[in-house]
């Protein structure tokens, strides 16, 4: 089998890229993935070691909520509750919120518990939340994570305040948490080009494999800024289905255990060229990416005349 290493010449005004395609079968093997206004949150640092005892608490209130028609509760304490019954990762600001949530409700927990009154709504809200077990897990977290600072002070009327202004900033997320498939980002992110990634090519004289070096990678996408095209996008190579885009955010990688990708769940290789696209028109977001009927990037240009070098 033929395998062609393929380089440009930076001058010339043939070689380079023509257009970046939105594909279902990306020839480098590798997927974008697309976010909303969450996906911060989504791939920063999570937890999701709470106790069992947490976990048993939030199937208990459920239940028990559901007994009494799900009157106890707001919507995020519903949704906290299902996160922990499910043991999904939750993140740092998460863990925060639970605290402040636990530290305010404990006296109307305690005050169940003393009235033997375990249909009352401070009770169940309370196991909801993860119930008394999860309170010290989250002290924890919190101590590892923010050098035991927050822990500094231990007076009440400190204490209070900062709790209401957490519980303030709490009830202010869920209005944006109750609509975020309305308030989508539209931006894709994921590799371009990869190194000395075998691409299988067919033609008239049979198949045969490409490859492209990192600094071959380099030269294009330095000369795609240069000569402006880089927000030339369109569906599967063809240039009659341009896409609405364009280009927020590029880089080469050039330090693979840093390399600000794995921040989106890639393990990068060095040399391997990333793009983030902001997708405006809502049509093709819809039909076409959160379907999956495309699923990543592929660079297209006139690459068959770049041939240099042949290997048998």
């Amino acid at each position: 089998m033929k395998i062609v290493k393929l380089d440009i010449d930076a001058n010339s005004v043939l070689a380079g890229i023509d257009a970046v395609a939105l594909v279902e079968q990306p020839a480098i093997e590798e997927d974008f993935m697309f976010f909303s206004k969450h996906t911060e949150e989504e791939f920063a640092e999570t937890y999701k070691d709470y106790p069992i005892g947490a976990v048993e608490a939030a199937k208990m209130g459920i239940k028990r909520n559901e007994a009494l028609g799900n009157k106890c509760g707001t919507q995020v304490g519903k949704v906290r509750a299902q996160q922990l019954a499910n043991r999904e990762p939750v993140s740092l600001d998460t863990v925060r919120r639970m605290r402040a949530f636990l530290i305010r409700q404990k006296g109307n927990y305690d005050l169940a518990i003393e009235r033997k009154d375990y249909n009352a709504c401070g009770y169940i809200s309370y196991l909801l939340w993860g119930g008394p077990e999860a309170l010290p897990w989250a002290e924890k977290i919190l101590r590892q994570a923010d050098n035991s600072e927050e822990f500094d002070f231990s007076k009440e009327q400190v204490e209070n305040v900062i709790v209401e202004e957490l519980i303030k900033q709490e009830m202010s997320k869920l209005t944006n948490e109750s609509f975020a498939s309305l308030d989508e980002k539209q931006i894709l992110v994921g590799p371009l080009m990869t190194p000395n990634k075998l691409i299988k090519r067919k033609d008239e004289d049979g198949e045969y494999f490409v490859y492209f070096t990192d600094e071959t990678i380099k030269k294009l996408a330095y000369k795609a800024m240069k000569d402006k095209i880089i927000d030339r996008v369109n569906l599967e190579h063809s240039s009659e289905n341009r896409v609405d885009a364009y280009m927020v955010e590029t880089w080469l990688v050039e330090d693979p255990i840093t390399d600000k990708s794995r921040n989106y769940g890639y393990t990068p290789k060095k040399g391997q060229w990333f793009g983030m696209y902001k997708v405006d028109d809502s049509k093709v977001w819809e039909d076409y990416i959160k379907s999956g009927l495309v699923k990543g990037f592929s660079v297209e240009g006139m690459f068959e005349q770049l041939m240099l070098s042949k290997v048998k």
